[in-house]
């Protein structure tokens, strides 16, 4: 078997599904080649002040259901890495999200940090192209070590049988 580059990898989790099949995909290397795996969630509580500060959000208990989902979707991907005999760490944080995602990947030592691409059909010739999160933008630009956007939609196959 190839040695990996990589002993490490952090997952970035938002709610996407792109994210989710990101986790997914990251089950299936750190099975093959035995990794250790992260996953991270971030509350991004520099927007929530944003919002508030300016009064487009009235709501006050948004940081509190942002965490109960943070923690609904890190436990969902926990779930989907143990039914593959994968053992994963999980990370909820508070903060900016390109921030806190590249400190847990600088507290995990992570050799590798993963990311949910989005396609976007932007044109009337049906030509997709990738479109990046200022999060997205922000960790691609500031990250110390590999970083890898994944877009692989149709992975749900793939992982139920893998």
């Amino acid at each position: 078997m190839a040695k990996s580059f990589f002993k490490k990898i952090v997952v970035a989790i938002n709610g996407k599904q792109s994210s989710i099949q990101t986790a997914m995909y990251a089950i299936m290397m750190a099975k093959s080649y035995n990794l250790e795996l992260r996953f991270v969630f971030v509350i991004d509580t520099a927007t929530i002040k944003f919002l508030s500060i300016n009064k487009l959000i009235i709501s006050d208990d948004l940081e509190e259901r942002l965490e109960a989902d943070g923690k609904r979707y890190l436990e969902y991907v926990e779930m989907l890495s143990v039914s593959k005999g994968v053992k994963c760490e999980k990370d909820l944080r508070k903060g900016g999200v390109f921030s806190e995602v590249l400190k847990s990947a600088q507290d995990f030592c992570a050799d590798l940090i993963l990311l949910g691409g989005n396609l976007r059909e932007v044109n009337k010739t049906g030509i997709k192209h990738s479109s990046l999160s200022t999060a997205e933008t922000g960790i691609l630009s500031n990250a110390t070590c590999p970083v890898m956007i994944v877009q692989k939609p149709n992975i749900e196959a793939e992982f139920k049988i893998f």
